[in-house]
C-alpha cells in the first residue's frame, strides 16, 4: 500500500451534538434535559425583559419630573394629555407584569423532573454534547514527516465559567471564543478558540490529526 496524507482542508467543530445518533431510550433522556435547559433559557431573556422594562419606566418617570409641561400652571387641572400618560404607564405596568409572570410561571401539577443518567461518567445534566479541548496537528506534505503540534483549551474556574456565559462569540457562530495555548516544541503561546477551528488542513497549514471531545456540562 501507498502510504499518503490528505490534502484537502477538513472542517470540524467546536461542540459535538450527538443527539441524532442516539437510540430513542437515549434521546428520550436527553430530550429532558436538553428541554430543562431551554425553559431556563427562556425564564433567564424573560427576566432580562422585565428589568429592561422596569429600567426605562423608571427613566421615562425621572423624566417626567424633571421636565413639567411649560403649559401647566400650580392650579392646572389634569388634562387629556394627562389621562394619555396614564393610560401609558398602565400599559407598561401591565407588561411589566407579563414579563414577571413568564419568568416565574409555575404550574401546580409540576412536578421536579428526575435526573437519568445516560451513560457511565456523564454529568447528570448531559444534553448529548460534546465540546471540544484538546487537538493535535500536523504539518507538512509528508505523511512520514512534518511537524506536530499539541493545542488545548485553557482550563476555568466556576467563576470565570458563569462569566463565559456571556462571553464574546465568533463572528457568524453560536462558538464561544475562549483561551487556548499552542504547544510548539518547548515554546507556548496563547490562542483563542477561532483559531483553532481553523486548523482544518489544506496545503501546507497545519491539520487537525486527532481531536479529543468532554461531555459538555
Amino acid at each position: 500500500g501507498v502510504k499518503c496524507k490528505v490534502m484537502k482542508p477538513v472542517a470540524f467543530q467546536g461542540v459535538l451534538d450527538v443527539y441524532e445518533f442516539c437510540s430513542d431510550k437515549v434521546k428520550a433522556a436527553l430530550k429532558v434535559q436538553r428541554d430543562k435547559a431551554l425553559k431556563e433559557d427562556e425564564e433567564e431573556m424573560n427576566r432580562k425583559l422585565a428589568a429592561v422594562i422596569q429600567e426605562n419606566k423608571i427613566d421615562d418617570t425621572d423624566g417626567s419630573k424633571k421636565t413639567p409641561d411649560a403649559s401647566s400652571t400650580p392650579d392646572a387641572k389634569m388634562t387629556d394629555n394627562d389621562n394619555d400618560g396614564t393610560a401609558e404607564d398602565d400599559i407598561e405596568d401591565e407588561d411589566l407584569k407579563a414579563a414577571m409572570a413568564m419568568s416565574m410561571q409555575t404550574t401546580e401539577d409540576e412536578q421536579p423532573t428526575p435526573e437519568v443518567l445516560v451513560g457511565p461518567g456523564l454529568p447528570p445534566n448531559f444534553q448529548g454534547k460534546y465540546e471540544l479541548f484538546a487537538i493535535v496537528t500536523h504539518k507538512g506534505r509528508d505523511a512520514d514527516g512534518g511537524h506536530y503540534m499539541g493545542w488545548v483549551k485553557a482550563e476555568t474556574d466556576t467563576e470565570r465559567n458563569v462569566a463565559a456565559s456571556n462571553a464574546a462569540k465568533i463572528d457568524d457562530t453560536d462558538e464561544d471564543n475562549d483561551d487556548w495555548f499552542v504547544f510548539d516544541d518547548d515554546e507556548v503561546s496563547p490562542c483563542k478558540t477561532e483559531d483553532v477551528l481553523k486548523l482544518k488542513g489544506g496545503g501546507d497549514w497545519h491539520m487537525s490529526y486527532l481531536n479529543f471531545y468532554r461531555a459538555k456540562k
